[in-house]
């Protein structure tokens, strides 16, 4: 009984809503409720449209499909779509309403199979179950005695009247008296239309909740409804297959589809969406001509089969510059376009193994990419360093001799863990003016790092390494001492990214994981050190490193207290996913966040579910941690949508934001306080979000979090009058 229950409240109940919500492509509670109050204006149509949604969800749950699909309603929409079409279009009774059964589950049983074929290759399948199931029914329905086609949308007023009575029928009049702007009359029935209706009650609850659910989609509607209109007064209503349903169910649909759902909202997005109309409509003509010798309807398929080939379009390309297609779906234009700009910046670690700088202490980069001496061509993506004194000299006293040199002998490190796969260590080094242009590369350590990704470091001291063919090597590891041979006439390390295991295979451009510019004081992340600059690697304080390194399996018990002073526990179990990501799930409040840690960096990198949770406020105050005793402070941007904001003001950003971001929000960490740096017992971190409007900037939190010896002690969060005070309980 009780698994029942929370199958129900879990699982049911949101795949009910979501078939709603998501024919606008949104998991949006309010939009839901408002559809399905819309869709009861025509009550049988709405009665028939819930039936078939119960129907389907309750067949694909029983049957064991997936749960994710089936919440987010992917799996029953269309037959929605189905039941309320036919509940619009025939009268109730009992061969209806077996009809309505069956359609019910053959629109599932379309929508799982088109669905598996489809997206294998990454396509919707959008509402062609729909169409498919319903030309299933129309067409023979003539054959069918005790199937009738209804009257009652002929006497639409009798309709509102019996959902109503007199006050919703009251309502109806007035606002049908309304003397509204045409286009704006024309816009609101279309809307209605999707649903089978013609009416502007409906177009106006539809219209609101679309702005009230996503100002994106909401512009992008209006921006079809246009671009729709305008072809028409180009080549005619006739030509342009103009109603009021195919500018709702096909040109709007187009247009939100592609300038929101599937690709991240940009100019180029809705530039696309005025481009696709009129084809839209060269589709709409050819089929309306086509089917109306079988007599069947079109319905959405031109919408439907736009938007199928031009995502698959785009998925061709061999790179996405622009028209980005949407990498995680969200069901939300603006959390899509957010999450991607920041994840563009924040996440690219992902797309590259850690590498970091190859030795200790502080160097400069006497050559950098693209060098103006040997950096060329395909060999132009690599680094020279040395060591320089204070008078940017690279030795001390005539600098004659190779010891002259800062730099000659000191450590070579290996910049990331790997096997090394090829040593040189047996050519002499040159005397200083001198250069070896037989052996080029000079002594050289090559280290295979993964596959496809290997390191060189040359210029080597002749016999200096450390290590033999075969060995792994860690992060940091000594593996041999910077030199003077082949092609170097002064003392100094040449260091260079490449696919392959040869010596002086082809560099690949490739960013330095973490590093510090000395020059300018600030931590470099992902990143390629400028010539001139000088540069250090991070330290790692183990402190730190053990605190934040969070390992699956296990579990953070947190203590607080709220407003009122009553207790609040939570547990935060640790797990990684099918994808092998990390994230922490509160039991009490089913909040998650998912985050990252690698040698130098802790940070989070999503939050789904309840903002109460005390999850929530150490998300935000622990977002991003650099796990190095450096007091140099680190800079980050944070998703918009994951902050409690201002209602009016986000919104307006909402509609600029595919062109332009008027509303940021920046996040700085820095280590406050280290009790000792030997023997540490206690650090605390002191963070701090930001608010920019304009350029206008206002601190919207602070933060503090003290570590100690067993991981995480305890954290404060304080936004305006709201304070968070949380504890660790071991």
């Amino acid at each position: 009984m009780k698994d029942t229950f929370k199958n129900t409240r879990e699982t049911i109940l949101p795949a009910i809503l979501n078939s709603y919500s998501i024919i606008f492509f949104l998991n949006n509670r309010f939009m839901a409720i408002a559809v399905m109050l819309a869709t009861f204006l025509n009550f049988y149509a709405g009665l028939s449209g819930l039936i078939a949604v119960l129907i389907a969800v309750l067949l694909a749950n029983s049957l064991g499909f997936d749960k994710g699909q089936l919440r987010n309603g992917v799996l029953s929409f269309n037959a929605l779509i189905t039941g309320i079409g036919l509940g619009t279009f025939f009268d109730p009774g009992i061969v209806f309403f077996t009809l309505l059964a069956l359609s019910s589950v053959l629109t599932l049983i379309l929508s799982v199979a088109l669905g598996g074929w489809l997206f294998k290759y990454g396509l919707p399948y959008l509402s062609i179950p729909f169409i498919l199931a319903f030309w299933f029914v129309v067409l023979p329905s003539s054959l069918y005695e005790n199937l009738g086609l209804t009257q009652r949308n002929i006497f639409w007023i009798n309709e509102m009247y019996s959902v109503g009575g007199n006050s919703l029928l009251s309502i109806y009049r007035y606002i049908e008296s309304w003397e509204l702007n045409r286009l704006l009359e024309i816009y609101l029935r279309s809307l209605s239309s999707i649903f089978f209706q013609n009416n502007l009650i409906t177009g106006i609850v539809i219209a609101i909740a679309l702005l009230i659910s996503s100002r994106i989609f909401f512009s992008l509607s209006v921006i079809g409804f246009i671009s729709a209109y305008i072809f028409a007064q180009f080549s005619g209503s006739e030509a342009a297959s103009i109603t009021y349903y195919n500018i709702g169910a096909n040109f709007m649909m187009v247009a939100i589809a592609i300038g929101g759902f599937f690709v991240i909202p940009s100019k180029s997005s809705y530039f696309w969406t005025i481009l696709l109309v009129p084809l839209t409509s060269i589709v709409l003509v050819f089929f309306t001509k086509l089917f109306s010798l079988i007599q069947l309807p079109v319905f959405s398929l031109p919408y439907s089969i736009i938007t199928i080939l031009f995502v698959h379009f785009l998925q061709q390309r061999n790179n996405q510059k622009k028209l980005i297609l949407t990498p995680i779906q969200h069901y939300s234009p603006e959390t899509n376009l957010y999450a991607y700009l920041n994840n563009k910046e924040r996440l690219n670690r992902f797309l590259y193994h850690p590498v970091q700088l190859p030795f200790w202490g502080e160097w400069t980069v006497t050559q950098g990419h693209d060098g103006a001496f040997t950096h060329k061509d395909e060999w132009g993506k690599a680094f020279d360093f040395m060591i320089l004194d204070e008078e940017g000299k690279s030795y001390k006293s005539a600098g004659l001799t190779c010891e002259d040199y800062y730099c000659f002998g000191k450590p070579v490190t290996a910049p990331a863990d790997g096997f090394i796969v090829d040593i040189v260590d047996h050519i002499e080094d040159n005397a200083v003016g001198e250069v070896n242009t037989t052996n080029n590369w000079g002594n050289s350590l090559v280290i295979q790092h993964i596959t496809g990704l290997y390191s060189q470091l040359s210029h080597l001291k002749k016999g200096s390494v450390k290590v033999k063919k075969g060995d792994f090597v860690k992060c940091g590891d000594a593996v041999a001492q910077c030199g003077n041979s082949g092609r170097s006439p002064y003392p100094h390390l040449h260091f260079q990214l490449q696919h392959y295991p040869v010596i002086g295979s082809k560099t690949v451009d490739y960013p330095i994981s973490y590093f510090i510019n000395l020059q300018h004081k600030r931590l470099e992340q992902f990143s390629r050190p400028e010539e001139k600059t000088l540069v250090a690697n991070l330290r790692q304080h183990p402190f730190l490193y053990n605190a934040f390194n969070i390992l699956p399996d296990t579990c953070l018990k947190i203590y607080s207290r709220d407003e009122k002073g009553n207790e609040i526990t939570e547990h935060w179990d640790a797990y990684t996913d099918a994808f092998n990501y990390k994230y922490l799930h509160s039991r009490e409040t089913d909040a998650v966040a998912y985050y990252t840690c690698d040698n130098m960096m802790f940070y989070f990198t999503a939050f789904y579910g309840n903002r109460k949770s005390l999850l929530y406020y150490f998300f935000l105050s622990a977002y991003k941690i650099l796990l190095s005793d450096s007091n140099i402070p680190i800079n980050d941007n944070i998703p918009i949508h994951l902050l409690e904001k201002k209602k009016l003001i986000s919104s307006l950003n909402d509609f600029t934001a595919p062109f332009f971001n008027f509303l940021k929000a920046d996040y700085c960490e820095k280590v406050e306080k280290i009790d000792h740096l030997l023997d540490t017992s206690e650090i605390e971190i002191r963070t701090e979000i930001t608010i920019s409007t304009f350029g206008r900037k206002s601190i919207r939190a602070k933060s503090k979090i003290k570590i100690n010896q067993q991981g995480l002690d305890s954290f404060e969060y304080i936004s305006g009058k709201k304070v968070i005070q949380a504890k660790r309980l071991i």
